[in-house]
């Protein structure tokens, strides 16, 4: 869970500093950007899978596909809401809130499922959960007064570090703590694999 804190605050910084840059804007930026937020992930998220995964080095690669592909997925769906009205507008929202975390998770299963022959399923569904515990528990701060005033899911001055890390702990927290949960589940449930390989790394 404190990697992964750590590496989703990482991520946020990153996104934040692409927006008040404006590099967002231009195609080498939002490259830089998801590259950034994906060896970022990936890198605090090794430190602890290091010594639990053969080649644990491959999980830096995976997560940045996985942002390569959420980056793409965005672009599209971008693409298709600035022409959808209605009701198809509000199903193109819907649909990417579900298959973003999947993107991301995708190249990170395709990883997992050649070590452990067990319940690496988990992991695809644990994605989209870890996004929603998260978003539940902004929900629940902004109820009860911990977060700053202002739009719900834009409650902070982009220019507030302090803003911004308070915003993106507390989902961190969520979406860490059901990611932590669900790989520790898929690690000790194993019969016959060979799950723990620091040598390997």
């Amino acid at each position: 869970m404190a990697v992964t804190l750590a590496g989703v605050e990482l991520v946020a910084l990153s996104i934040i500093f692409s927006l008040v840059r404006g590099l967002d804007k231009y195609w080498w930026g939002y490259l830089a950007t998801a590259s950034a937020a994906g060896i970022s992930l990936g890198v605090c998220q090794w430190i602890w899978l290091r010594r639990r995964l053969v080649k644990a080095w491959w999980w830096i690669v995976s997560t940045l596909l996985g942002w390569y592909l959420a980056a793409l997925l965005v672009m599209v769906l971008d693409a298709n809401d600035s022409n959808a009205t209605g009701i198809l507008r509000q199903l193109v929202g819907a649909i990417g809130t579900l298959a973003i975390p999947l993107a991301l998770s995708l190249p990170q299963w395709f990883f997992i499922r050649r070590q452990f022959q067990k319940r690496a399923w988990w992991w695809i569904v644990a994605r989209p959960l870890a996004w929603l515990a998260g978003l539940g528990l902004i929900v629940v701060s902004d109820y009860i007064h911990i977060l700053p005033p202002g739009d719900l899911f834009l409650p902070f001055d982009p220019s507030s570090l302090w803003s911004v890390s308070i915003f993106f702990a507390i989902f961190g927290f969520g979406f860490a703590a059901v990611t932590g949960a669900a790989f520790t589940s898929i690690q000790t449930n194993q019969t016959g694999v060979r799950s723990h390989g620091a040598a390997g790394s």
